[in-house]
Order: structure tokens, then C-alpha cells, then sequence
């Protein structure tokens, strides 16, 4: 029988990167939740193929979110799951441009999330993780410049109904 020492020494995963993979489920689970929460305003207010686009980006983080937990669990690791999914009440009014630079600043805070954990990764010698991980590194470049060229082209268009037309249809499409 192998003691408490010996056992941990075989261990697949670290428990600080074990702790920050937990937190980024719950980052995913967040911003999934923040892009459903998008498509309801987004659909209320008639922005149909934009409340589209939510609903598409909402279930790609939840996507990422398995990913990470099918992961965790192939190293052997406990998935912590949120245990809420509420979103603040908020009183901003209704501003496309607003939504998606918030939309972008989610994308930040999840690449910086990553970039956490390939950093410690690094520092304790995690190289089946930091693997792992190459493909959100990818990924998150690609939101992130695709919410860059949204806004972009909100920030051209401004206010203008036929501009907010033409990028509905589009974003149906995506």
C-alpha cells in the first residue's frame, strides 16, 4: 500500500493549476450565461440575427467550459461547477456598441485567465496542461479580433438604422 506522499507524487495534475482550470469553468460558465442573457435583449428588442450571434457565442463558451471539464477529469482532477448561474440585474439602457464592448472585455478577462494558467503551467512543469491549453490561445485571438471588427463597424456605422440592418443580417450568419 502506498502512502498519502507516494500517492500525491504520482498525481497528474497540480492543485494550483487544478484551482485555476476550476476558476476558468466558471469564467466560461459566466460568459456563457452573459451571451444567453445578450440573445433575450438582443430578441426583445427585435435585433433577431444578433440575438442569434449571442445565442451561437453563448453556447460556444459552454462548449469550452466541457472541454475544460472533460479535461480536468481525463488528468484524474474534481471539476468544481458553478453552483449559480445568475446575472447581475443591470439598469443600462439598451446600446448595441455598449454590449459588445462589454462582450469584449469578457473575452479579455477569459484570455488573461489562460495566460495565468499556461504562466503557472510553466512554473511547476505542467507541459500536458500548457498543451492543452494552445488551443484556447487560438481561440480567444480569434474572439477577440472578431468583437474588435464588430465594434469597429458599429463605431462606422453608428446610429444608423440601415448600417444596424445590415450588421443584424450578417451576424445571423455567425
Amino acid at each position: 500500500m502506498k502512502t498519502k506522499k507516494e500517492m500525491k507524487k504520482y498525481k497528474n495534475m497540480n492543485d494550483k493549476i487544478l484551482s485555476l482550470l476550476n476558476d476558468q469553468i466558471w469564467l466560461e460558465n459566466h460568459a456563457s450565461f452573459y451571451y444567453l442573457k445578450l440573445s433575450i435583449i438582443f430578441n426583445e428588442k427585435g435585433f433577431n440575427g444578433i440575438s442569434t450571434f449571442f445565442l451561437n457565442q453563448s453556447q460556444e463558451e459552454r462548449v469550452h467550459m466541457i472541454k475544460i471539464i472533460e479535461y480536468v477529469l481525463e488528468q484524474e482532477g474534481v471539476p468544481a461547477l458553478p453552483s449559480y448561474n445568475f446575472m447581475d440585474d443591470s439598469e443600462e439602457s439598451f446600446n448595441v456598441i455598449s454590449y459588445f464592448e462589454n462582450s469584449l472585455h469578457n473575452e479579455r478577462e477569459v484570455t488573461n485567465s489562460i495566460n495565468k494558467i499556461i504562466s503557472k503551467c510553466k512554473e511547476v512543469g505542467d507541459y500536458t496542461t500548457e498543451n492543452f491549453l494552445q488551443w484556447f490561445i487560438t481561440e480567444q485571438r480569434e474572439e477577440e479580433n472578431k468583437f474588435k471588427e464588430i465594434i469597429d463597424n458599429l463605431k462606422i456605422i453608428g446610429n444608423d438604422g440601415v448600417g444596424l440592418y445590415e450588421i443584424n443580417k450578417e451576424l445571423s450568419t455567425q
